[in-house]
């Protein structure tokens, strides 16, 4: 069969220690489940660890149940209650299980393979989906087999792009029905004889589906109808058919006992594997009282089982069970199921879908449990907790019991994206609320769209403010989100008077955080005035703000990452750097992964602007990847995916620029960072060559150039003055041009210490007047600080309008070498150009290593070569598990290796070799 050969050539790949991906897709009966089976039988021979996941049809709304129900059945197992618990309390759970259970597998995997089996894949829910995409991912290279199975047909949104993804990382097999021989085969090996004609003819009506099939088989077999012939073959008596093959496990099951039906009903509601002692607390049975209940499903083939626990033989059996019970009786019994699990300690979210099955209106008990689950399901699932929320929202409209706990929730449905579903719960609330509840509202409002509409988001705080009775502190925190969106508006006079107005009514103590967060606002504008010490003494006192309440500066988002911010916008690119360090080591002590992943963002930046653009592009991959399943958007693209971006640009990576793209197009035709996407789009259209392309996309930021905002990136990059001089200089924009110089000229009197956007200002000036004296005054005043890209793109610009040619030479040989002392080919490449314009043949001469490996993937290499794992590598390394991933895919890449045994291989192939490699 292709699909065992498949299985052993998976198998085979991960005993050469690399990882290999399967998915079995096809219809019920139709097999998967045997061939999972029969790879595990293999695996066992050769001494394997496994992990099973298999969720049933309720596992969608609870949050990574079944992946962490998996990973504590192993032996030894991969999480320990204890673990979990703390876990799913802390920020980005998922994250966290997932690295957790990666670092077990891959040390499982060193001692030998792991077969890693998901069954039913269209069960799992968003979050384990996400999870199992990070694991493969992640474990790419290690020796670990991923063998999936899933039903055809369409699911959730979260498993139609799983199957896709899957399609590009592994074997896809669409399970069909078995032809002659093998059902043959199958017979033969049931019977343990040759099956006859009138066997065959029975088993005919199973339309070669495997579970069919064995059930026909074993029908026949009950039924006392199978004869064994003189010469050997089985036949049977009469052609005769099961009575029960053809009806319905519902038919079937009204035909047990009422002991033996109450038992499945009950664990029904359970899913499809059940525990025997809830069912006996349920039903106030002792297990012997049970017993002949129990016994009479297991020999109809109803249950098996599993030795943990009882399962339902398939999810056609478990739903027949759910059905045979009347609505209310089943709500009824549903509750004390869920009671008894909630004693037995289970979380409130794993039990979400059961809990709203059964909520029904005036049930006050079940809605809080639904409000509860919400809760606790949005650390994993979003869109499920907003679904709730609105479910919730539906069964209370017009009863004030719930109203509190209900607006409480209206963020999860705002975050969800369902913003016409919280507005409309928004409009039934209000009657219901006290004066603060009404206008605490307007504010989760006001705080969603202050991603991506200013206006919308001024208007919600007005409203908040309009609501009679509020207390102080409601007006101070609508005012501090009012202040922050007028500052994104560069709306000056606005955020002085909504700054006076909550300075006058907010309380040093009481309102701690929300001043910091007025000063942070003040500090954002302040720098965008052009007045840098001053808006660094704003945020200084606002950090001092947040420590005074006992919260890490490093996690307190996005406010605490502007001064690392302003650093690097003012060319002290080293200083930012180390912030974003101190950044990160506050937020992996308090395991904010998500606070990580922001100081990741600007890390990348500050890597970037400093040259190194190798540990540039590794730092941007790994947030992205990050942000994936974090679930983190425009900023995240804003800053990581712009360096992406410009790093595709300088080395002409085709991979990095298809990569970076969708994220860019995204920017520039969204609403809140449109600015940075069209921007990001003007410097690739002057790279490839289209000037009034790249003219037409800046501009957005012509037009805005006077404002107090960022007319290009956000943040902004002062050196995009420089290219946006340039672009107007090409384009004959001279009124526009004359705007930079001013604008230049006047940010470097404001702030005459600072060398950087001196240094711009007298580039800018150069453009204006095709100057090289002026660009290479610049270039040497840039040099001298930390932002070697900048140095050498003002070199060449003096080398290109340089009337002396040997001036132009030195300046554009000097451009080169910067360029490629960066790792930037694709600039040195336009320089190379440039020689050739200008009549010089020039040639560079590399000194690459001859690994082709950077310092720190080399380091990585090593410590692969030594048997650390992920985990033990980003330990030693003092960085992310995400970054170590990122530096061992792109060992992968540049030596054409496929795991991290090649890896080891050829480490030590090196080290006893020298004269090869440097390693």
């Amino acid at each position: 069969m292709p699909e065992s050969t498949e299985i052993a050539r998976g198998i085979t790949a991960a005993l050469s220690g690399d990882g290999s991906v399967t998915l079995l897709s096809g219809e019920p009966g139709i097999g998967k489940t045997r061939l999972l089976q029969h790879a595990l039988q293999l695996v066992d021979s050769h001494g394997w660890s496994t992990m099973v996941v298999a969720p049933d049809i309720d596992a969608a709304l609870s949050p990574l149940g079944a992946l962490i129900g998996a990973a504590t059945r192993t032996s030894p197992p991969l999480l320990r209650s204890a673990e979990i618990a703390s876990i799913m309390q802390g920020v980005a759970p998922k994250y966290l299980l997932t690295r957790l259970i990666a670092d077990g597998l891959e040390m499982a995997a060193a001692e030998s393979g792991v077969l890693v089996v998901v069954d039913d894949l269209q069960w799992l829910d968003a979050g384990s989906l996400g999870a199992v995409t990070a694991l493969i991912h992640d474990l790419q290279g290690v020796p670990v087999y991923w063998l999936l199975a899933t039903r055809t047909g369409v699911y959730s949104a979260a498993h139609q792009r799983f199957i896709a993804q899957i399609r590009e990382l592994g074997t896809v097999l669409d399970l069909n029905p078995l032809d002659d021989n093998a059902v043959e085969a199958i017979a033969r090996d049931t019977l343990g004889s040759m099956p006859g004609q009138s066997v065959a003819n029975a088993i005919k009506r199973a339309a070669g589906y495997p579970l069919f099939i064995l059930e026909i088989l074993q029908a026949l077999a009950e039924d006392g109808l199978l004869l064994q012939s003189t010469n050997g073959v089985v036949e049977v008596d009469d052609d005769s058919v099961p009575v029960r093959f053809g009806t319905s496990a519902g038919d079937r099951l009204q035909q047990v006992s009422r002991d033996a039906l109450r038992i499945a009903q009950v664990g029904s509601l359970y899913g499809r594997d059940f525990p025997l002692s809830g069912v006996l607390d349920v039903l106030g049975q002792t297990a012997t009282q049970a017993a002949p209940g129990v016994q009479e499903l297991l020999d109809l083939g109803f249950i098996v089982d599993t030795g943990r626990t009882l399962s339902f033989r398939h999810d056609s059996v478990q739903t027949a069970a759910t059905d045979s019970l009347s609505p209310t009786l089943r709500r009824a019994m549903a509750r004390e199921v869920i009671h008894r699990r909630l004693r037995g300690g289970e979380g409130v979210a794993t039990l979400a879908s059961t809990i709203a099955s059964v909520a029904e209106a005036g049930d006050d008990e079940s809605l809080e449990l639904l409000f509860l689950a919400a809760n606790q399901l949005s650390r994993t699932d979003m869109a499920g907790a907003a679904g709730l929320v609105i479910l919730g929202a539906q069964l209370t409209s017009g009863n004030p019991v719930h109203a509190d706990r209900t607006a409480a929730l209206l963020p999860l449905v705002l975050a969800s994206g369902r913003v016409e579903d919280a507005m409309e719960i928004s409009r039934s609330l209000r009657p219901l609320l006290g004066p603060d509840e009404r206008a605490r509202i307007n504010l989760a409002v006001s705080r969603q769209l202050t991603e991506s509409d200013f206006d919308g988001a001024i208007r919600e705080t007005a409203a908040g403010l309009a609501v009679p009775g509020i207390s102080d502190e409601m007006r101070v925190q609508l005012l501090s989100v009012r202040a922050l969106n007028f500052a994104n508006k560069a709306d000056e006079r606005s955020v002085r008077e909504t700054l006076r107005l909550a300075r006058e009514v907010a309380d040093e103590k009481r309102d701690t955080l929300a001043l910091a967060t007025l000063d942070a606002t003040e500090s954002v504008l302040t720098f965008y005035q052009g007045r840098f010490d001053a808006a660094e003494d704003l945020q200084r006192k606002a950090m001092e703000r947040v420590a005074q309440t006992g919260t890490p500066t490093g996690i307190w988002l996005p406010e605490g990452l502007w001064m690392a911010f302003m650093r690097n916008t003012t060319g002290r690119c080293d200083e930012a750097l180390v912030l974003t360090d101190d950044g990160l080591t506050e937020a992996r002590a308090a395991k904010n992964v998500i606070a990580e992943a922001f100081w990741m963002m600007v890390r990348s930046t500050a890597l970037y602007h400093l040259g190194r653009l190798e540990d540039a592009r590794t730092q941007a991959e790994t947030v992205l990847e990050l942000g994936e399943q974090l679930g983190l958007g425009d900023f995240m693209n804003a800053t990581a995916g712009v360096v992406l971006h410009r790093i595709g640009l300088r080395t002409g990576d085709v991979d990095i620029r298809q990569r970076a793209r969708p994220l860019i197009e995204q920017l520039a035709h969204g609403v809140g960072l449109t600015r940075t996407g069209r921007w990001s789009l003007a410097m690739e259209a002057m790279e490839r060559g289209r000037p009034n392309e790249a003219y037409e996309y800046a501009s957005t930021a012509i037009d805005t150039m006077r404002e107090a905002a960022p007319s290009m990136t956000t943040p902004s990059d002062f050196a995009d003055d420089f290219m946006l001089a340039y672009l107007c200089d090409v384009a004959g924009d001279r009124s526009s041009l004359e705007v930079v110089v001013e604008v230049t000229r006047a940010r470097a009197e404001l702030n005459l210490g600072n060398l950087f956007v001196s240094a711009i200002a007298t580039a800018v000036r150069g453009v204006r007047d095709h100057s090289s004296a002026d660009l290479l005054a610049a270039a040497e005043q840039v040099r001298s600080g930390c932002r070697p890209l900048v140095a050498a793109l003002l070199f060449e610009a003096a080398g290109l309008f340089a009337t002396d040619r040997d001036v132009g030479t030195r300046a554009l040989t000097e451009a080169m070498r910067i360029y490629n002392a960066c790792g930037a080919p694709r600039d040195v490449s336009r320089v190379l150009q440039r020689f050739r314009a200008k009549g010089i043949n020039q040639r560079l001469v590399s000194a690459a290593d001859a690994t082709g490996l950077s310092h720190r993937e080399r380091q990585v290499a090593e410590f692969v070569e030594a048997g650390f794992t992920t985990q033990q590598i980003a330990n030693e390394l003092l960085v992310s598990p995400h970054t170590v991933v990122t530096h061992i895919r792109h060992i992968y890449a540049k030596w054409g290796v496929n795991s991290r045994h090649e890896v080891a291989d050829r480490v030590r192939q090196d080290q006893t070799d020298p004269e090869g490699s440097p390693i």
